[in-house]
């Protein structure tokens, strides 16, 4: 392994299901069988997220079930005061960013300091104590356009945090998608697995509404048997 990556990335044969409650890695890959997930833990955040998954089970080795737990979930007030500072920016023509940080208090909106414009959203601020490193949910609005990620966004987001994007904001149908983002490996997951909101919320919820629910940004998309036969 490269010396820059131990302790950071660590590697395991799962041999019991029940996962422990802790991991001394950033990202910890495991081999189940039924294959391989990616695993991480911060305050708030706790996430088994599929990367690769068998039609053919691994005999011998246990299966594992996805997962995402957000402790606690995010206050529909928090999601209701994004969506009407979004509308106010989208008046503007400009997007807005927001950052969600957990806290022993619970969660905790700020809007920080940023550079908008009717395309883009960008903080001033990276450094290691700003909101931006410390967040760990990511929402940003699109205005009028539907809520999706961009090219932008695959290159941007690229940490282990929730993402998430307003769409439509100044119309009858706002829309809200939302992924996990695991150092770019992405899960896309319903918004009330994040936020504590009814079935009947106002938004529509798009997260699902493609069909890819889990990918990388970080290779291109082949198909490994055409190459294998060439």
């Amino acid at each position: 392994m490269n010396p820059l990556l131990e302790g950071i990335i660590g590697y395991k044969i799962v041999t019991d299901s029940s996962l422990p409650t802790h991991t001394s890695s950033g990202l910890e890959y495991l081999y189940a069988g039924n294959g391989i997930f990616a695993r991480a833990i911060r305050p708030g955040i706790e996430v088994l997220m599929p990367i690769c998954l068998c039609y053919q089970s691994i005999k011998g080795l246990p299966h594992l079930t996805p997962y995402l737990k957000v402790t606690p979930l995010i206050p529909k007030p928090l999601l209701l005061e994004m969506w009407r500072l979004s509308y106010q920016a989208g008046n503007q023509f400009h997007e807005i960013l927001f950052h969600l940080h957990c806290t022993d208090a619970g969660w905790d909106l700020q809007v920080p300091e940023q550079i908008q414009t009717p395309t883009s959203c960008q903080p001033t601020h990276s450094g290691s104590d700003s909101s931006h490193q410390k967040a760990a949910v990511d929402i940003h609005s699109h205005s009028s356009l539907p809520a999706f990620f961009s090219t932008t966004d695959n290159a941007d987001e690229s940490g282990f945090r929730i993402y998430g994007v307003l769409g439509r904001i100044n119309t009858l149908k706002p829309e809200i998608k939302i992924r996990v983002g695991l150092f770019c490996h992405y899960w896309d997951v319903p918004a009330r697995a994040v936020f504590d909101i009814d079935p009947d919320f106002f938004m529509v919820d798009v997260s699902l509404s493609s069909g890819c629910k889990f990918y990388s940004t970080d290779v291109l998309p082949i198909n490994v048997m055409e190459k294998l036969w060439r």
